[in-house]
Parts: structure tokens; sequence; C-alpha cells
């Protein structure tokens, strides 16, 4: 038995039967918290007086019989319950014994026999107690270790992700290296023998004594060669900086209405002359902060495919306006045009459409666009069909 005895609750309509149990139960050292002759008192008092246990009739009078007010009991208050009835029916029986109850025995009943199924009953319930404690704590410890494999789980995916995010990296760094090397060795190669050979002729003419026209010839030659191939090395070393993050955006204030009056005639004297080219900009853009070598680069990359791409004779045209705190610059050719995969690729580095494979080009020069613009904080778009020419339209903040 425990220390504390045992409280217990009676419910017996019967006045004789309720008095003979509330003695025996005394005498056998248990307190009595009271005796319910009706299911709606038993209901009441169980809530009010909290007994550890409740020996229930079945035969009661109230809303309930005594099996309805046991399921209650049990439901609310999870008390023990251990019929003790005069009713024998197997039906009854089956009834009650969807309670779960903790006892049942029919009377009349011996004091011995009340303390054995109070002792048993009570003995249960304490190990249903347990049991339910193991339960909760064996749930608490499922869901701490669930918690934990689920961390895990994130961790490793983390963990999975930076790995692909380095060999993608990785494996973009080598193709990287890959197509430096192959640009660099196929575009070089151009300028490489133009000197060496005007070197040769060089020396010939100057052994026999030729005039130094001849021999500027290939001096102008080798000075344009080696132009060519820094200009080539310039544009590796800038993309480099662009895909590793090393490239610094420097500010300066210009005037972009002297800056693109400048542009315009550089272009009319230059790679433009053999086209019809239409250059509208609107009038007071004024000064702003931007970075010039990144666009001389946008001008530069837009302009000088727009007329490489394009036949003799046809129209190249740029037009600049401001639109609030920002520029628009639209370039319009009419040369060959691209498709639409050609087009979401074509900013890739080394990149070069399949139709272009007869015109000089190193795929280096749309990737320096799209950088310069990202770097500048603005956006482009392309509208582009085979043999009906682009249009790019770059957009770009203007900050004073």
């Amino acid at each position: 038995m425990q220390e504390t005895p045992i409280s217990i609750l009676i419910a017996e309509d019967d006045v004789l039967s309720g008095k003979m149990m509330s003695i025996t139960i005394k005498k056998l050292g248990y307190t009595l918290k009271g005796l319910a002759i009706n299911t709606d008192d038993c209901i009441v008092w169980a809530e009010e007086l909290k007994p550890d246990l409740i020996l229930m009739d079945i035969d009661m009078p109230g809303k309930q019989d005594g099996i309805g007010a046991a399921q209650i009991i049990s439901d609310r208050f999870g008390i023990p319950i251990i019929y003790v009835t005069a009713n024998a029916e197997d039906s009854v029986f089956a009834r009650a014994l969807k309670t779960s109850p903790f006892g049942y025995v029919l009377k009349p009943i011996s004091k011995e026999l009340i303390r054995t199924v109070i002792e048993m009953g009570w003995a249960r319930h304490l190990l249903d107690l347990q049991l339910k404690e193991k339960q909760a704590e064996l749930q608490k410890l499922n869901s701490e270790l669930e918690a934990k494999v689920a961390e895990r789980t994130i961790e490793l995916k983390n963990k999975n992700e930076q790995l692909e995010t380095a060999l993608k990296r990785e494996k973009e760094v080598n193709e990287f290296k890959s197509r430096i090397v192959t640009t660099i060795s196929h575009e070089f190669r151009t300028p490489m023998t133009t000197i060496l050979s005007s070197a040769e002729l060089m020396e010939r003419l100057i052994k026999n004594n030729q005039p130094q026209e001849k021999v500027f010839r290939h001096t102008n030659l080798i000075k344009h060669s080696v132009a060519e191939l820094i200009e080539l090395l310039n544009d590796v070393l800038l993309v480099e900086k662009f895909d590793s993050g090393k490239y610094q955006v420097h500010l300066e204030s210009l005037d972009l209405d002297a800056y693109f009056k400048d542009l315009i005639f550089k272009i009319e004297i230059g790679i433009g002359k053999a086209h019809q080219f239409e250059a509208k900009i609107d009038d007071q853009i004024g000064i702003s902060k931007l970075d010039k070598k990144l666009l001389g680069h946008i001008l530069n990359n837009l302009l000088s495919n727009a007329f490489k791409y394009s036949d003799k004779e046809t129209t190249v045209r740029l037009n600049i306006l401001r639109n609030g705190t920002h520029i628009e610059i639209h370039v319009i050719d009419q040369g060959m045009g691209m498709n639409e995969e050609t087009v979401s690729m074509i900013f890739d580095s080394f990149y070069r459409a399949k139709n272009v494979t007869n015109i000089e080009g190193t795929g280096m020069g749309l990737s320096i666009l799209s950088n310069s613009i990202n770097l500048l904080g603005g956006e482009i778009t392309v509208e582009s069909a085979p043999g009906k020419g682009s249009h790019f339209k770059v957009k770009l903040p203007l900050t004073n």
C-alpha cells in the first residue's frame, strides 16, 4: 500500500449497502471521500473531491447510469473506476468493459475481496501512470531525435549544396581556363604570324638596302598586330576580373552631353564610316557619376558588334534618351540577327553563335558588356530574329 491512504468515493444508491461499504473502507484504512447516491452527484464530487479511486454501482439513478458516469469521469478526470454491482448480465458486462474499468466484482462482496480489488485496481492504475510517463518521455525523446535528425539533414543538405556549388564553380573555372587557352591560341596566331613575317621581311629589306617606305610598311603592321594582342590580353584580364569579382567600380562625374558628342564623332570617322550611321541623342542629359571605363565598354561593344555583324551600307542606329533618373541606350542594326537559343547564351564568356564563325571575334565582347551593365546597376534586353537584325536596349541609372 502507498504511504498516504488511498482515497475512495463510493457511488451506491442503496443506503444500507452504501453504509456497509463505507464502514468497511474505513476499517481497511482507506480514506472515504464521500457516498454519492446518484450519478449526477458522483460526477460533481469526482471533480471537486478528486478521489484516488471510485467504487461504482452500475444500476444508479441520474442522467447517466453507472457505466455512463464512469465513462465521463474517466474521460474528464482520469480517475480509475471499479464496478461493484449485482448486475451479472453479459450485455451489461460487455458494455462495462468498453470503459476500461480497473475491476468488476459482483455483490455481495467480503471485506477481503474489497481490499483485493482496491489494491489490484490501484496498482494497475499506478502502472498505467508510469507507462504514460514513459510513453511521454519516449515521445519527447523521439521528438528530440527527429529534430536532431532534421537538423542534421539540413546541415548535410547545406553542405551538399555548398559542395555542388564549389564543384560547379570549379568546373566553370576549368572551362573558363580552357576557353582562355583556346581563344588565346587561336586569336594570337594571326597577329603573331604577321609580326614574325614582317620581321623577317624587314630583315631582308634592310640587308638589300630597300627603301625605308617598304620597311615602315612592315613596322606599321607590327604595331597594329601588337595593339591587337594588347587589346585581346586586356579583354581576357577584364573578363577574369569580372568572373572573380575583383573589378572595383570607380565612379566619376561625367558630362554625358560632351561624352556622347565625342563618341559620335569617333564612330563616324572610325568603325561606322562603311555604314549608314544615324545617331539621335537627347539634349541636356547632364552630368552623372558613372564608371567611364565601364560605360566605354558598353557603348564600344554594342556599336562594334552592330557594325561587325551588319553588311556595309546598311543602317545602324544609336538612340540615347533620358528617362527620369535613367538613360536608355538603343542600338539597332540590320544585320544577320539571332534566334532565341543564341540570344539566351550571347552573354556567356567566349560564346560565339554558329552563324558567325566566318567573322573574327573572341566571344568576350558581350560578356564584358553584360558584366559592365550589372556593375553599374543597369539592365539589358535584346530583341532579335534571324535575317531581321538586332535591337539592344540598355538602361542605366543616373546619379548626381
